[in-house]
């Protein structure tokens, strides 16, 4: 058979792979397999690999570094031109002193005048102690934010699980859910997710997903009504919830970041606390009481749509724990 009679299928839109049919994604793919079904799937084989787009990472020191390094590029080149100069300016200081002494000493080989001498000597003080301020001020910025990151990185390793029984780190959900935490008493966190049910539609499309934390115990002043409304309200999520609500796993490691947080900023927990994150996991806000669902419901870009992943990274700015 002539080589011009051989012919060779090739499926349009399906191409094999190492015996593995390949299906090009489909857009939206990546933010709906985090959401996805929990089914068990045929072949699978016990302890594969998980999906890379939302495989856990510990934190560490060096992934802190990089997203501080992202989060400010030009930090270190400012350090390195700000103590460049701050250095040259204290070594001019250094050898600018002796020739003042000889000038004000009235020494016979004095290359310059008091008056000049005194003049050098003062522009070279100045322009050290200002380049070591923007050092220092630098230095104190990147430590806050190492600290803030390392936080972050703290919180995002507490554990949930969505609506469809999938268990995820809180870090898992970067860059596909917008998490707003709601911590108190049970009545204190019913009563925020009661606020947010005129919001409800409006949040799901900005990706708002509420993890409600009752980790506190309940006041001796709640009556058996609110008790049993509070436990109704915060019965697990159904697959109807499965981008709106989910379940928070070992919920003592959620209070023990809670805890160290208030106690950072001075605050109490007795009237609950609420912490609302970025898309990309860094804390967008945080304060006292119920979360503000009808700000958040018209700040927050829709995560769907005409210009979706345009305005992904428009959450506002990047706020504190007080």
């Amino acid at each position: 058979m002539s080589l011009s009679a051989a012919r060779v299928d090739v499926p349009s839109r399906t191409v094999a792979h190492h015996g593995r049919p390949f299906t090009p994604a489909r857009p939206g793919a990546a933010r709906r397999a985090v959401f996805a079904s929990a089914e068990p799937q045929k072949g699978k084989k016990k302890g594969a690999t998980p999906d890379s787009m939302t495989a856990y990472r510990p934190p560490s020191l060096e992934g802190a570094s990089l997203r501080a390094e992202a989060e400010a590029p030009f930090r270190g080149f400012r350090l390195f031109i700000f103590g460049a100069g701050a250095v040259g300016a204290g070594l001019a200081t250094l050898f600018g002193l002796p020739q003042l002494i000889g000038a004000l000493g009235g020494a016979p080989n004095a290359t310059k005048s008091a008056a000049e001498a005194l003049q050098d000597f003062a522009i070279n003080v100045g322009s050290f102690s200002a380049l070591a301020f923007l050092v220092q001020r630098d230095l104190k910025a990147r430590d806050k934010q190492m600290a803030r990151l390392l936080r972050e990185d703290e919180l995002g390793a507490c554990q949930l699980e969505l609506a469809n029984k999938k268990v995820l780190r809180l870090a898992q959900l970067r860059g596909f859910a917008r998490v707003v935490l709601i911590a108190g008493t049970p009545a204190q966190v019913a009563a925020a997710l009661a606020a947010a049910e005129p919001y409800k539609q409006q949040l799901q499309e900005r990706g708002v997903l509420v993890v409600p934390l009752p980790f506190m115990a309940a006041s001796g002043s709640s009556s058996a009504e609110e008790e049993a409304a509070a436990a109704t309200a915060l019965a697990p999520p159904g697959a109807e919830d499965l981008r709106w609500r989910a379940t928070p796993i070992r919920l003592g490691d959620w209070q023990a970041w809670f805890q160290k947080q208030a106690a950072m900023a001075g605050k109490g927990l007795a009237d609950g606390l609420y912490v609302s994150l970025r898309l990309d996991g860094r804390v967008r806000g945080s304060g006292l009481g119920s979360p503000p669902w009808a700000a958040l419901a018209v700040q927050l870009p829709p995560t769907e749509g005409v210009f979706k992943g345009f305005l992904d990274g428009m959450d506002g700015r990047i706020g504190t724990f007080d």
